[in-house]
Parts: C-alpha cells; structure tokens; sequence
C-alpha cells in the first residue's frame, strides 16, 4: 500500500494537528474543559489553512477536523492521516489497553479519504503484561488496515521515563518489536534526550541503531519540545536514514499560545519558515 498521499518521493514533511487532549491541555492548562470543540476546530482550520500547503501531508483526527476541515481548508492534493486511538490514557497509560475511537474504525478512516490511518500506542517493553496487550491492539488494527487496504502509521510512545539515560535503550527495543510487525511507517521519538545528552556523535550513534532495525520508513515526531532542537534532531535522524517529520507543536506551539489577534502573524512569519526549513532538511 501506497504512503504517496502524505509524501513527496518518499520524503515524510508532515503538519502533525490530529492533538485533542494535549490541545486542550496546551490551550487551558488550568481547565481544560473550558476550550470548546469549536474552539479547537477553528484553531487547527487557521493552522491547516496557512500551513498544509508547504507540508507533504496533514495528520487529523475525526473529533474536530474530520470532516470538517475537508471543506476547502485542506488544500487539494494534500493528503491526510486519519487517527484512530480513543483518548484518555496520557493520565494513566496502562489503565488499559488502546481502543480505536467509539464510532469510528479502520473503515471509516479510509471511507472519509484518508490516505493513511494512524495508531498511537503508550508503550514500555519494560512492562511485560501492559506492553504484550498493546502489542495485540497493534497487530490487530494493522491487520485491519490491511485488510480494509489502508497503510497505518504506528507510533508507540514512552511515557514515565524519570531516567534519560533509559531512553536510548527504550527506543531501540519499542523499533525492534515493532518493526517486525511490518507496519508501513513508524512515527519516533527521538532516541536521545537531547537536553541531556548533547553529544552529536551519540545521536548519530543512535539515530543509525534505529535506522538498522527499520526495513520500512521511519519519521520523527517533535514531541512538544522547542523548535531549534527538534531541527538539530532532524537532521541528525534524516543523516542516518530517517524519511522525514510528523511535527505538531515544535512547529506551532507559539501559534497556539498568542492571542487570536497575532496568530496569523506568527504564522506566517514564525511557523512557515520553519516547515519551509524542515522540508529543506529532508529533502
């Protein structure tokens, strides 16, 4: 199955805004309940509509930009992925297994025209019985993807880590087991806590250990931290193999967090050059 719809020769710059909890909490961290679905679709129409343009693809989510960011705001020809996992496990990741979205399916992703679905996983191979319960979900939603002839992007994520120095070794793993699943491409975190490990020598080191146990495409999520560094992250991720970014708020976040009044302005000033920056890096 064809990734074509959210790359350009292979190339992976896409504009990650498929958040919901994490917007919300960005938005209102003191009450989240208090941003509203219109809110947050008007917020990710203004991103799409400026933005998606210059990315290679777009990732939304069937709350608040699917459909309705399918109107004329994404442009024709910009593909999309289309996420599936419910929310609420940031605050207790392994209350319980992953569960696609209620009223939604694999289905119903490539009925609206997604060109690809999109898994999101918290996972840790040091936890046996929560880790082997999500391995299942993965399996199982790939399965169907294949089966309903969708590609699926799977991103397993850490979470809890207090020690930096375990994330390299996290990483590493979380790619092996998932990477013989033979998903079509693996959305990453980045292998290296880069504030705490500044030595460029190690993140080549292992960027390549990840780069050696994908067969298929692999791309770098930002993960919430700053621009600059996740810049420095891809390039060092893509000199080593990696096919690109999903980038959400290492792009946007000071979109996000200006009043109404400044946001086209940043946008245009701060957001587009970095996604016209990063598309460069990639290639």
């Amino acid at each position: 199955m064809s990734l074509d719809g959210i790359s350009d020769g292979g190339r992976f710059g896409v504009l990650a805004i498929d958040h919901r909890d994490s917007m919300r909490a960005v938005l209102a961290p003191r009450d989240p309940g208090s941003v509203s679905a219109a809110d947050i679709t008007d917020l990710k129409r203004e991103l799409v509509g400026a933005l998606a343009g210059g990315a290679t693809g777009v990732m939304l989510e069937p709350e608040y930009s699917i459909p309705q960011l399918l109107d004329g705001t994404l442009p024709a020809g910009v593909g999309f992925t289309a996420a599936l996992e419910a929310q609420g496990y940031a605050s207790d990741p392994e209350a319980a297994p992953t569960e696609i979205l209620e009223g939604w399916s694999v289905q119903a992703a490539a009925d609206s025209g997604a060109s690809a679905a999109k898994l999101l996983v918290f996972y840790r191979p040091d936890r046996p019985g929560h880790a082997a319960a999500q391995e299942r979900v993965a399996g199982e939603i790939l399965a169907e993807c294949r089966r309903v002839g969708i590609p699926l992007v799977l991103e397993p994520l850490f979470y809890g880590l207090d020690d930096p120095s375990a994330r390299r070794g996290l990483v590493t793993e979380t790619v092996e087991r998932f990477a013989a699943m033979d998903p079509h491409l693996l959305k990453l975190p980045f292998p290296v806590e880069a504030a705490h490990e500044p030595d460029r020598a190690v993140w080549a080191a292992a960027c390549s250990e990840i780069a050696e146990r994908c067969h298929m495409p692999w791309t770098l999520l930002s993960g919430g931290g700053g621009y600059e560094s996740y810049r420095d992250q891809v390039e060092s991720a893509v000199a080593a193999g990696c096919s690109g970014f999903m980038a959400g708020r290492a792009l946007w976040g000071e979109a996000v967090l200006a009043p109404p009044a400044d946001r086209a302005r940043i946008i245009a000033d701060v957001v587009a050059p970095r996604l016209a920056e990063l598309r460069t890096i990639v290639g």
